[in-house]
């Protein structure tokens, strides 16, 4: 019966057949438009642009709540409406362009409403971030930092505990969530104000380690991440141009799968410069749990964790067990649908990463 139990558990978590065959025919690369196509059907009917209230029964949206001066410093703060107050927080850090809300496309209406509905299923306050370049290297983590010190003197009015608080960055996200645990000058006055840090298909500056470059396997293993985004799903027009992503800011993403390292963001300086600005002294005592998470169809990617991930886990486990990051291999899922996935039947990368919250303390 527990080999029957364990089996259904690893079932449940699989890429389901159907989405997992258009994922790899999407191939290793960066594409919104298709992938938003092979999950919208499992999502409510309802999306953004619906005119029906409540939007999603059960849940209350406070839409483009402002943490700071500038006119993207917003938030959207998912509450279930049942429940006591002193919920667990998730913040959310997209990649891409910044966005909180994708609208590529009719199918992308959805994201990233889907993390606020699962993290309310499943007992948190879920806030997600719109995020914008600055103009010095470490302005996008000064940007986190607001939002965090926001989110710890106002989310108790939406049932949330700032004293059990995560974040979780994606892609282009990463650069800013990276740098802001890694450089404790950015934190606010009660410090890094969480207790874990989901980072995905990302990267930052942990200079001086050299990372392997990656031996990848089909179309994205090298060059641009976009090329031919909507040619596996028919699109046509600005969809199916490659590195254009529309939405809110109609901007191009800094790198889709770079974490940030593209233009719009900062650019590696000199050697003494880069290792200056490293946030590696500090990830080496950080006392935030760190869950890193690389997908199986990353561009790059070659059937095992990202390089970078892989270099600085193996250093941080150096300073022992407890410093020892979490590692998840989301095999099956692409560089867009390990986001898309989320509060789909398709628990490959929302079931590891609950249980990881979980046993977090």
């Amino acid at each position: 019966m527990l080999i029957g139990l364990a089996a259904a558990a690893t079932a449940a978590a699989q890429v389901p057949p159907d989405i997992e065959a258009g994922l790899r025919k999407i191939g290793q690369i960066v594409d919104p438009p298709c992938t938003a196509k092979l999950y919208r059907p499992l999502m409510p009917a309802n999306d953004i642009n619906s005119n029906v209230t409540p939007l999603y029964p059960g849940i209350t949206i406070a839409r483009d709540v402002s943490f700071g001066p500038n006119p993207k410093d917003v938030v959207d703060i998912f509450t279930a409406d049942k429940g006591g107050a002193n919920r667990t927080v998730l913040m959310y850090v997209p990649g891409g362009a910044g966005n909180k809300t994708e609208q590529q496309n009719r199918e992308a209406n959805a994201f990233y409403d889907n993390i606020g509905r699962w993290g309310t299923k499943n007992g948190m306050v879920v806030v997600t971030m719109q995020r914008h370049p600055g103009q010095n290297w470490d302005d996008p983590a000064k940007d986190v930092s607001a939002m965090i010190q926001w989110v710890e003197a106002n989310i108790g009015k939406y049932k949330g505990n700032p004293d059990r608080m995560f974040i979780w960055a994606q892609s282009a996200g990463n650069g800013p969530l990276g740098t802001y645990i890694g450089r404790p000058e950015v934190w606010g006055p009660k410090g890094v104000g969480v207790k874990g840090a989901i980072f995905m298909s990302g990267q930052w500056n942990i200079a001086p380690l050299e990372v392997p470059a990656a031996g990848g396997r089909g179309r994205g293993a090298g060059g641009n991440p976009l090329a031919g985004m909507g040619a596996a799903c028919g699109e046509a027009g600005d969809n199916a141009k490659p590195g254009y992503i529309a939405g809110p800011s109609s901007a191009k993403p800094a790198s889709a799968a770079g974490g940030g390292r593209g233009r719009g963001a900062f650019q590696p300086p000199d050697p003494a410069v880069q290792v200056e600005r490293s946030t590696l002294p500090e990830f080496k005592k950080t006392k935030v749990k760190l869950l890193f998470a690389t997908a199986e169809l990353d561009p790059g990617i070659n059937g095992s964790m990202a390089p970078f991930f892989q270099t600085l886990h193996d250093e941080l486990c150096k300073e022992g067990p407890e410093h020892c990051p979490t590692m998840l291999f989301e095999k099956g899922e692409s560089h867009i649908s390990e986001v898309f996935a989320i509060d789909t039947a398709d628990h490959t990368v929302s079931g590891p990463i609950l249980a990881w919250m979980k046993k977090v303390k």
